[in-house]
């Protein structure tokens, strides 16, 4: 049974690339081996929230695997892993964004706008286990919206998926990881969940509307993770947070985003 934290992973788009939303394919592959072969299994964020609240019980080594964007890529690449475990996942998608591109940044110079999955394969994933939630509409900051528009993003995503995928959404994840306490009364209205960017292992104790994940760029060493699965390596997510607490001071009164989608 079950005790203690639960690692939420969190990943963007499964291809080769520079830039933080991007993991190497074959290092994901690396990723899934190491935890299928330390005895890990996988479960959806609502049930993970549902063990916080007391309502059901858990085998031992649980892990959340969330997928940040709806990138197609987790399509051709990520659910064939996770598929041949009889593994689920959490993904995000921004509705108003499906099939099309990740265009609400700038791209690096030469890099290309990536394709995000269509409804068609939201609806095809969803029947074959895939678990959905919202990322807003427009993957807009909710922060800096009028009420009324980020109350529109909060519900008309939920809505969308469910329309289109018919399947029920629980779960939520604001762009960019950034919420005010209006924002998150609006969330826990529609959701039983939703996650952010905090880098941390969820506890029991965690607040279920913004739980924290592990950012698994920070663990393309494989060394590293293996050894992060078997309960080694915590001080270098300390070390992690530090670092990422301190460049958040850096920058308070920019108008810098954080590049954690």
């Amino acid at each position: 049974m079950h005790t203690g934290a639960i690692d939420i992973l969190m990943y963007h788009s499964i291809a080769e690339g520079t830039g933080p939303t991007c993991m190497a394919p074959a290092i994901f592959r690396e990723h899934m081996a190491a935890l299928a072969e330390s005895g890990y299994h996988t479960i959806t964020l609502a049930t993970c929230a549902a063990w916080m609240r007391g309502e059901v019980a858990l085998a031992e080594r649980p892990v959340v695997l969330t997928f940040d964007d709806g990138f197609d890529d987790f399509a051709r690449v990520a659910f064939p892993e996770l598929q041949a475990r009889g593994w689920t996942a959490t993904v995000f998608l921004p509705t108003g964004k499906v099939g099309g591109t990740d265009d609400w940044d700038a791209h690096p110079p030469g890099a290309p706008a990536r394709a995000l999955m269509s409804w068609q394969t939201v609806t095809e994933l969803a029947r074959l286990g895939i678990d959905f939630g919202a990322h807003g509409v427009t993957h807009t900051a909710l922060t800096t919206l009028p009420s009324a528009a980020a109350q529109e993003e909060i519900v008309r995503g939920k809505r969308m998926i469910e329309d289109y995928a018919g399947c029920h959404v629980t779960s939520f994840a604001p762009p960019y990881g950034q919420t005010n306490p209006a924002v998150r009364a609006a969330i826990c209205q529609h959701y039983q969940v939703a996650v952010g960017t905090a880098l941390a292992r969820a506890q029991r104790t965690s607040d279920v509307y913004n739980l924290p994940r592990i950012e698994m760029w920070y663990f393309r060493n494989l060394r590293r993770w293996r050894a992060y699965l078997e309960g080694g390596a915590r001080g270098y997510v300390v070390l992690r947070q530090t670092l990422r607490t301190v460049r958040t001071l850096a920058t308070v009164g920019s108008k810098a985003v954080t590049p954690w989608r």
